[in-house]
C-alpha cells in the first residue's frame, strides 16, 4: 500500500464509492477523530469513509473508529508515482487531514485533480514554525492547494497564514480533542464492557488508590519509580500502574521495575488469564494493551501524564480530565502547549519538574482529598469549556462535501 499498490480486496472495496479520504498519522490523531468520522457517518450515509494512518497503532485505532463498513489503509509514500496510484484507484470526493502534516505531492496531486483538501485540527508549534519558514517559497505552493484550514487557535491560524495560507480559507474553530467521547459511567473493579473496551478486574481493595504514570516514555519511567518507592513508605496504600506510550517496550519496563526491587504484572495477563503470574500481593502493573488507558483513567487516584519529564513534548491529558482525576505532568509540553496552557490556566493541573517534586506532590494530594477532588473538577470544566470543535469543524466540511 505504500507504494500504491493495492490488494485486490481493497480494490473490489473501493468500486463505485463515493469516498471521504481521513488521513490521521498516529494514535492521538486518530482518537481526535472519533467524533468527526461518527458525524461524516451519520450526516452522509452515502459516503465510504476510508482513513489512512503511518503508524501500526494509530491503524489499530482507526480500525475501531471506522468499523467494517469503511476501510483503514497505510497512507502512501509521498512520492510521485505512490500518490498518482493512490489518487487514481481511491478518487476521493474529499480528503481530510488531521493536525498539520504536509504531504505536498499528496496534497498537490489532489488538488490537481478538483479534491477539495481541507486541514482539521490544525497546529503550527514553536518548533515547526521555526522549520516551516525555512521552506516557505516551496510549501506557499502547496497551502494554495487546501480548500480550508480549520486551526485549534488564533496563533495557528496566524502562522498559517504568514506561511502562505490564503486568508479567507483560515477559521479558528478549537481543538477536537475535547470533544472526546468516554463511558458515561466510570467502570467499575470488576471485568465489564465500557464502550468498546473490557477493562479487568486490577485487583485493588477499594482502600487502594491508584497512581496512573500514562503514556510514558523512555528515561522517565525511572524517574517514576523513584519517586513511587519514596511514596509508599508513608503511602502503603498506593498501586502504581505504568502504561508505555509504546507497549513494544514492555519487556524494557519490566526489567527496569525489577532493578527497583518490585515485582510486575501485564493487565493483559489479567485480562486473558484471569489471575496473577505473580505471588506479589502489590505488583506494578504494566499497561501493554492498545486503546484501554482512557478507560482506565476512571480508576485513577492520581495521573502522571508522560513525555513530560523528557524533552518529548508531552501527551494529551484531556482524558483523564474527562473523569474529573487530578492531573501531573512535566515542564515539556510543547506538543500540547495550549491544551496545558488551559489547564494551568484554571489551576487544573499541576506541573512536576523531577523525582522530588513528583513524590512531593502525591503525597500532598494525596493527603488532602479536598484539593485532590478540587484539582479534578477544574480538569473537567476545562474539558467542558472547550468542546465543540469537531461540530464547527463538521459544519464547514458541509460545504465541500455538497459540492463534490
Amino acid at each position: 500500500m505504500r507504494a500504491g499498490i493495492f490488494p485486490q480486496g481493497v480494490i473490489d472495496k473501493l468500486k463505485g464509492q463515493k469516498v471521504i479520504w481521513l488521513h490521521t498519522v498516529s494514535v492521538g490523531e486518530a482518537q481526535a477523530a472519533g467524533a468527526l468520522v461518527r458525524n461524516l457517518k451519520q450526516e452522509y450515509p452515502g459516503s465510504f469513509l476510508l482513513i489512512s494512518t503511518v503508524t501500526k497503532t494509530g491503524n489499530e485505532i482507526a480500525q475501531r473508529l471506522i468499523g467494517p463498513e469503511g476501510l483503514v489503509i497505510y497512507s502512501p509514500l509521498d512520492i510521485g508515482f505512490a500518490v498518482r496510484r493512490a489518487v487514481n484507484l481511491i478518487k476521493p470526493r474529499l480528503f481530510i487531514i488531521a493536525e498539520t502534516e504536509i504531504w505536498p505531492n499528496l496534497i498537490i496531486n489532489l488538488a490537481k485533480k478538483g479534491v477539495a483538501v481541507v486541514l482539521v485540527n490544525g497546529r503550527i508549534s514553536r518548533n515547526s514554525f521555526r522549520g516551516y519558514r525555512i521552506i516557505r517559497p516551496f510549501l506557499k505552493e502547496v497551502l494554495r492547494s487546501f480548500s480550508l484550514f480549520c486551526m485549534q487557535t488564533k496563533k495557528d491560524a496566524q502562522r498559517i497564514v504568514s506561511l502562505g495560507a490564503e486568508e479567507n480559507k483560515v477559521k479558528v474553530t478549537g481543538n477536537m480533542k475535547f470533544d472526546i467521547q468516554l463511558p458515561v459511567t466510570p467502570p467499575t473493579l470488576t471485568l465489564r464492557r465500557a464502550g468498546n473496551y473490557q477493562l479487568p478486574d486490577l485487583g485493588l481493595p477499594g482502600e487502594e488508590k491508584l497512581f496512573i504514570a500514562g503514556s510514558t516514555h523512555r528515561g522517565e519511567e525511572k524517574i517514576i519509580l523513584q519517586a513511587y518507592r519514596e511514596l509508599i513508605k508513608s503511602r502503603p496504600d498506593l498501586r502504581l500502574l505504568i502504561a508505555p506510550r509504546h507497549i513494544e517496550r514492555t519487556q524494557e519496563v519490566e526489567r527496569l521495575i525489577e532493578r527497583f526491587g518490585f515485582e510486575s504484572q501485564r493487565v493483559s495477563e489479567l485480562i486473558f488469564n484471569a489471575q496473577r503470574t505473580t505471588n506479589n500481593e502489590r505488583p506494578i502493573l504494566i499497561l501493554d494493551t492498545i486503546g484501554q488507558l482512557k478507560n482506565l483513567y476512571a480508576l485513577a487516584g492520581l495521573v502522571f501524564i508522560g513525555g513530560s519529564l523528557i524533552r518529548h513534548g508531552g501527551q494529551n491529558p484531556i482524558e483523564p480530565a474527562v473523569f474529573s482525576k487530578p492531573i501531573l505532568f512535566g515542564p515539556y509540553m510543547s506538543n500540547f502547549s495550549n491544551v496545558a496552557r488551559a489547564f494551568l490556566n484554571k489551576k487544573a493541573a499541576m506541573v512536576v519538574k523531577d523525582a522530588q517534586q513528583l513524590k512531593n506532590i502525591c503525597l500532598r494530594l494525596l493527603e488532602d482529598p479536598v484539593l485532590r477532588k478540587e484539582l479534578g473538577e477544574r480538569a473537567k470544566e476545562v474539558v467542558r469549556e472547550n468542546k465543540g470543535a469537531t461540530f464547527k469543524n463538521t459544519e464547514l466540511i458541509r460545504r465541500w462535501i455538497n459540492e463534490s
